[in-house]
């Protein structure tokens, strides 16, 4: 077969395969990596990550923890408390991708959301100065978010630093008291392993209740063993007892070098006892407080 003969022959195959077609051979299909485009975080501090990580515009449904950034979150559709959830209300929000801690693993709503197929992301919930930046190296995996984690880290290391410069000035280790109230027929105190006592110790202090574990109610015999030379609070507790003032009126705490010396400090919950992304800044400035009144009074 001659050259032209040979040109002929495939210019005649080519025009066959496109007039009749041909059998592809079968081509690898690569399924696409899943879109997180609707989240819903179930817990005050993974919210706060989630708007430092620059994922704030995905939220579209947020618990009742979760206030901070106020402004951001004021509009969000709020969903109960995460063991408490409306789960009916959760599920018409039609989320991508839920965030929860690993602490409240065996809620009941939560089950069932996995059970309906809803894919939920647990976090570390550990009361740790750890905790904020281990959540976000999870979510920043999750969503790919590389640059945004390494700039939450720097600013994160930074507030570390300078809370162990604040831990350096304090003098003393001042027995720190922390009660939960919601009125004056609702007072509860934090004794170990719970996050009042590991904000209290990062701060420099020493938990008044080493008895028990976890929370139990405010007692008189409680608070003459507990000898609190700081007593600390939500602000909305103080506020619920009608201030300091009306502190001093629950039974037994006048009476406590705490009560005597007017050592009362109030800060917000979750910057307090969230350990989000502020936490490091959370225990410098309750260290400063702690130093403060250190520095009016006699702290042994």
């Amino acid at each position: 077969m001659n050259t032209t003969t040979l040109l002929e022959y495939w210019v005649f195959a080519l025009l066959c395969v496109s007039l009749f077609g041909c059998q592809a051979e079968p081509q690898d299909t690569v399924d696409e990596p899943p879109s997180y485009e609707r989240l819903v975080s179930l817990s005050g501090g993974i919210t706060e990550l989630l708007y430092e990580l620059g994922q704030g515009d995905k939220i579209v449904g947020i618990d009742v923890t979760s206030t901070y950034p106020a402004d951001k979150v004021a509009q969000l559709p709020r969903l109960g408390h995460v063991r408490q959830l409306n789960v009916e209300a959760l599920l018409s929000l039609q989320p991508d991708l839920v965030l929860a801690e690993r602490t409240d693993e065996a809620s009941a709503a939560l089950q069932q959301l996995e059970g309906a197929g809803v894919e939920v992301l647990w976090l570390d919930g550990s009361f740790s100065l750890e905790k904020p930046m281990a959540q976000a190296e999870q979510i920043s995996q999750k969503l790919e978010l590389g640059q945004e984690l390494k700039r939450l880290r720097q600013a994160y290391e930074a507030d570390k630093k300078r809370l162990q410069q604040v831990r350096q000035a304090v003098e003393g280790t001042p027995k720190v008291l922390f009660i939960y109230a919601r009125g004056k027929g609702s007072l509860m105190v934090a004794g170990k392993n719970t996050a009042a006592s590991a904000m209290i110790e990062l701060a420099g202090g020493q938990n008044a209740v080493q008895s028990f574990e976890g929370f139990r109610a405010l007692s008189a015999e409680g608070l003459m063993q507990a000898q609190p030379e700081v007593l600390l609070l939500f602000k909305s507790g103080l506020q619920s007892l009608g201030g300091v003032d009306g502190l001093l009126q629950v039974p037994g705490l006048a009476q406590t070098p705490a009560g005597q010396q007017g050592h009362i400090i109030g800060m917000d919950g979750l910057y307090l006892l969230g350990f989000t992304p502020r936490a490091a800044r959370a225990a410098a400035d309750l260290s400063e407080r702690l130093q403060a009144l250190s520095d009016a009074y006699t702290l042994n």
